[in-house]
């Protein structure tokens, strides 16, 4: 890889270990601490979690578009400033509904990152599996250090939101380098305009938001909940596993047909998942039940660089932000439904159920991953 190219994912790998370390913190807090704070049900608390995703995945399409028009330096200091200020927010929220409010402003700033970093990326590195593997990696990272701190930090006894304040800090470092060392503005980037984005939706594309969406169910109905299943500090070990498979993946979506990857491995996980499903529906969770979720964790995260080279192989160039966003709109905002899902289905006590549905959800994602190429070739 280029040593520009580096540089541009370093900075961009570190920014997405900040959105992801936000916003994943949310279980812990979730299972951990609002659950008793706020006297809340599984319901509520699934429907807060799909508040705050729903909205990072809608925010993504309006700063999509923003993202083919505008410098992205600046989009991204807005969303580092806004998840900072979304924390703080989150730290004094005395109520259910101002957590609500506090976490639509932490997801709506957090979806300003996806759609301009992956843009950035598709626009100016050349070796793109493996830049979007090493971003993911750095992603995936955030995934695991927050959890990893929030759950820490509430074990030894320390007051839930003084640890969502300190979780400001890293929002903070992010914007610092953005002023720092700001990211090269590619004027290409401007020419949205002059591309209909009516050319953004044919059939392959279709499908392409499909593969999100399906997988989308599967990410927030999973990991809404996980961490009431193995304990923080399992839950953070299975997302670091994740940051192996993004590596891992990146190399193979540099291969001349990865969807035939990502078929295989939503295949893979939808087997564990019909695992989760059996050890679920054996009473109290055991050994067997973690040792899958570490395993299924690195594979869900694996999926993210293959799914993202779906996206730049169906887009123009000039629309790769608002791709991006339409992609992210899939996965997080329609994809939220899996959380409340998984709340209605803990509150009934059908925890093999809701792995099971999971699973079939997986299946459908990798099955649209292939019809991605039939219909490319079929065109």
């Amino acid at each position: 890889m280029r040593r520009e190219d580096r540089r541009v994912v370093a900075l961009l790998g570190f920014l997405h270990g900040v959105v992801h370390a936000n916003i994943l913190a949310i279980p812990v807090f979730l299972n951990f601490a609002w659950r008793d704070d706020f006297h809340a049900d599984p319901l509520t608390l699934g429907l807060l979690f799909a508040i705050g995703f729903g909205l990072y995945g809608i925010g993504a399409v309006p700063f999509g578009f923003l993202a083919d028009r505008r410098a992205p330096g600046r989009l991204l200091l807005l969303s580092a400033v806004g998840i900072g200020g979304s924390m703080a927010a989150v730290a004094v929220s005395p109520s259910i509904p101002a957590l609500a409010v506090s976490l639509g402003a932490l997801g709506f700033s957090s979806a300003i990152y996806h759609p301009t970093g992956l843009a950035v990326i598709s626009r100016r590195v050349a070796e793109q599996g493996r830049a979007m593997g090493w971003h993911g990696m750095g992603g995936s990272l955030g995934i695991a250090a927050g959890p990893a701190f929030v759950g820490a930090a509430l074990s030894i006894g320390w007051s839930w939101r003084l640890v969502a304040g300190a979780l400001i800090l890293p929002a903070v470092a992010a914007a610092s380098l953005l002023l720092i060392a700001p990211l090269p503005h590619d004027p290409a980037g401007g020419q949205g305009s002059v591309v209909s984005r009516r050319a953004l939706f044919t059939g392959p594309f279709i499908l392409v938001l499909l593969v999100y969406m399906f997988a989308g169910f599967a990410y927030q109905g999973g990991l809404a909940f996980l961490p009431l299943f193995v304990g923080p500090g399992l839950f953070a070990f299975a997302l670091a596993c994740g940051a192996v498979g993004q590596v891992a993946s990146g190399r193979l979506a540099e291969r001349p047909r990865p969807e035939r990857a990502l078929f295989a491995l939503s295949f893979a996980g939808a087997l564990l998942l019909l695992l989760l499903a059996l050890f679920a529906s054996g009473g109290q969770p055991g050994s067997l039940f973690g040792g899958t979720a570490i395993v299924f964790g690195l594979v869900l995260f694996s999926l993210e660089p293959l799914q993202n080279t779906l996206v730049t192989g169906e887009a123009p160039r000039p629309l790769r932000g608002s791709a991006f966003g339409f992609a992210f709109l899939s996965v997080f905002g329609i994809g939220a439904i899996g959380a409340i899902l998984a709340g209605w289905l803990l509150q009934q006590n059908q925890n093999a159920v809701l792995f099971l549905v999971l699973g079939l959800s997986m299946v459908a994602s990798g099955t649209a991953a292939l019809g991605v190429r039939r219909k490319t070739a079929g065109s």
